[in-house]
């Protein structure tokens, strides 16, 4: 029997995986496509953007585990109780356990780290940020008429549920302090630095949701 497949890579960039996929029905008549309940293995080799990852659907068990190694394009969502600013410090306060992610592409992807995973990632990836810090919009919760905030994000501490970052504020006027604040941050490529040896992602597919969701593996 022909199956279709799916790609859960850009075959454009020559790293994609394929798998097979049923329709199934979700709610009240929408359909997703998602993979078929087999035991399988594929492992798609990395292409021009380094990219890899293996798919394992467990059979019988309704969700397809993939583990994705490579650069991901990744937008950061963080939200805190409070914030305060010296001028050249955002200290966030309050903040959540969990830094939230989304990407578009390759595959529309949901997920989060621990707050505490993404310090220590943004510590060993820095060097690449020096030359080319990511920016990020702030906007308070809550404030209807608020305009975002743009900051460019050159470094970040954590301790406890406070993070600190050191930043250079680009559009707007940020107060000296605040309460709940919203920060996205600009799609970065995000990956393990060379020498970690987890996944740097662990993703699931389910029938009943259009996203595959991840969570940080390291």
């Amino acid at each position: 029997m022909t199956m279709p497949l799916r790609h859960a890579m850009r075959p454009d960039a020559g790293s994609f995986v394929a798998c097979p996929s049923a329709t199934v029905r979700r709610g009240a008549g929408r359909r997703f496509a998602a993979p078929l309940l087999a035991t399988m293995t594929v492992v798609a080799l990395a292409g021009a953007d380094g990219l890899t990852a293996s798919v394992q659907a467990q059979e019988g068990g309704g969700n397809a585990q993939i583990e994705v190694n490579g650069p991901v394009e990744l937008t950061l969502v963080q939200q805190a109780a409070g914030m305060k600013f010296d001028g050249k410090t955002l200290t966030l306060e309050g903040v959540s356990p969990s830094t939230t992610f989304f990407a578009a592409r390759p595959e529309p992807t949901v997920g989060q780290f621990t707050t505490a995973q993404f310090v220590k990632l943004w510590n060993a990836s820095q060097e690449g940020f020096k030359k080319d810090p990511p920016n990020a919009a702030l906007s308070f919760i809550g404030d209807k008429n608020g305009k975002p905030v743009t900051i460019e994000l050159v470094n970040v501490s954590g301790s406890g549920d406070t993070l600190s970052y050191s930043i250079n504020v680009l559009d707007g006027t940020l107060p000296e302090s605040g309460g709940a604040v919203s920060m996205s941050v600009d799609p970065v490529f995000w990956q393990l630095p060379q020498g970690w040896t987890a996944p740097f992602l662990l993703c699931r597919y389910t029938p009943y949701w259009a996203n595959r969701v991840c969570r940080g593996s390291w």
